[in-house]
């Protein structure tokens, strides 16, 4: 039997199927709200505290050593998409054993990842410091001890990204969110204590990283311990031809994953490098203001995803359509309400919300907005193509997308700063990934009109 195979459920009309796709849609973004509206509090009482307690400087720094290990996230090789897509064909068939073999495979790889991270960061973290920070401030000598602290907990936490995928791939997105919660209260509870006893830089960077990082062992030792013993990973169960399956799939994800993080991460690093950690302040303060507009994204994808993979294995083209509009309009009218309120009154806010210091250029925001609402249609279309394996034009359009970013952002930021930045990656990434994948799409939906008249054809 192929693995690929999806067990069709029996006595189910096709507007049923239709129907309770879309319930699980929906009840998948609900369930995703409390996190995320959780998460936007932390972050608004976070902002404030960190910045009149490190200074612009020093939370310049913090910024930028969190843009730096995010950077290196793709280094999981794509197994985590992989796994996810794994674990539901098996979930689909009910084979636990085939399911614990992905797990365990997943899970000892990643171990290696981890230990070889951890066993180069002796040569990575200076030669790190050197480069983010050449210029060196009143607070130079905090920089290696933090990003040393912050290096150890993101190697540690690379066998801990399994967990939340196992619970997304057996539908319980809800479960994950609630551990998403408790780890930003976590982490909230963490600065607060770091701050009230004056702890520097080092402090705060293991107060937040370590009680993340605890948060997830917890959710790890609880998911396998107690809610799914049967999937605990286990040496005895990892398998070559298994890990062979999760790479062949996998290394599309980490490519596409790689360019995704070279576009949307290096921004904070360059300028750092040409501008200083105090341009870096306003900047990032703005991006987390403009985050918000792609909270129907982050609620929808995770259970948008699997439907569009159902969908597309029952050739159920219709309703992909009738979802991809909907998803398309809705990001579309939601986020445009947001920049529009962020662009005209941007300033004001983030004066209040952290400081003047933290204030951007009227400039800043407009672009800031422009590259926003490009993004949110952005999320849509990759959700799509991710979901029905359409990856080779999200790899090609990725890698020109990144080189030309970083190109242009380090002549424009030169020339025209912070702004400049925002500047380089809208023109990037509207020639290299938004009018291309706009244009496959449309070819894409052509393709689904004729399958679907071929199918009624011959039914």
């Amino acid at each position: 039997m192929e693995l690929n195979a999806i067990r069709k459920p029996e006595g189910n009309s096709p507007q049923h199927q239709r129907d309770r796709r879309s319930r699980s849609v929906l009840s998948g973004a609900a369930s995703a709200f409390l996190a995320r509206a959780l998460g936007i509090i932390v972050a608004i009482a976070v902002v404030p505290l960190t910045i009149g307690y490190l200074g612009s400087e020093r939370y310049g720094v913090w910024v930028t050593i969190s843009a730096s290990l995010a950077l290196l996230g793709f280094v999981d090789f794509g197994l985590e998409d992989s796994l996810t897509n794994a674990l539901g064909r098996a979930y689909g068939r009910d084979e636990r054993e085939l399911a614990r073999r992905y797990v365990s495979s997943a899970f000892y790889i990643l171990c290696a990842v981890a230990l070889i991270l951890l066993a180069t960061g002796w040569w990575i973290v200076p030669r790190l410091t050197a480069f983010l920070f050449p210029q060196s401030g009143s607070h130079y000598p905090e920089i290696t001890p933090a990003i040393a602290i912050a290096f150890v907990f993101f190697a540690l936490r690379f066998p801990l990204l399994i967990t939340n995928r196992v619970l997304a791939s057996y539908q319980e997105n809800a479960i994950a969110n609630l551990w998403l919660v408790a780890g930003s209260i976590a982490n909230l509870s963490a600065i607060l204590v770091v701050i009230r006893f004056h702890g520097g830089l080092p402090w705060l960077v293991l107060g937040s990283s370590g009680l993340g990082f605890l948060t997830s062992v917890a959710c790890t030792i609880w998911l396998f311990g107690r809610h799914r013993p049967w999937l605990r990973p286990s040496l005895r169960a990892v398998e070559s031809t298994i890990l062979l399956q999760l790479f062949s799939s996998g290394w599309k994800f980490f490519v596409i994953g790689a360019g995704w993080m070279i576009n949307t991460e290096t921004d904070t690093l360059i300028i750092s490098h040409y501008l200083g950690p105090n341009s870096v302040t306003p900047f990032n303060i703005t991006m987390q203001l403009f985050s918000v507009t792609m909270t129907v994204q982050i609620l929808v994808m995770p259970s948008l995803w699997p439907a569009y993979t159902e969908a597309f294995a029952r050739n159920d083209f219709v309703w992909i359509r009738r979802a991809f509009r909907s998803n398309i309009r809705l990001s579309f009218l939601s986020a445009g309400f947001i920049v529009l309120i962020f662009v005209c009154f941007g300033q004001q806010i983030i004066r209040v919300w952290a400081g003047e210091a933290a204030v951007p250029p009227f400039a800043l925001l407009v672009w800031m907005g422009i590259w926003n609402l490009m993004l949110a249609q952005l999320y849509a279309f990759g959700c799509l193509l991710n979901a029905i394996a359409r990856l080779r034009i999200r790899i090609v359009c990725g890698l020109i997308t990144a080189v030309l970013n970083i190109a242009l952002s380090i002549v424009l930021a030169r020339r025209f700063g912070i702004v400049g930045v925002t500047v380089a990656t809208v023109i990037a990434f509207l020639v290299a990934d938004y009018l291309p994948i706009s244009l496959y799409l449309r070819s894409l939906f052509r393709e689904f009109r004729l399958r679907e008249n071929s199918s009624t054809e011959f039914a």
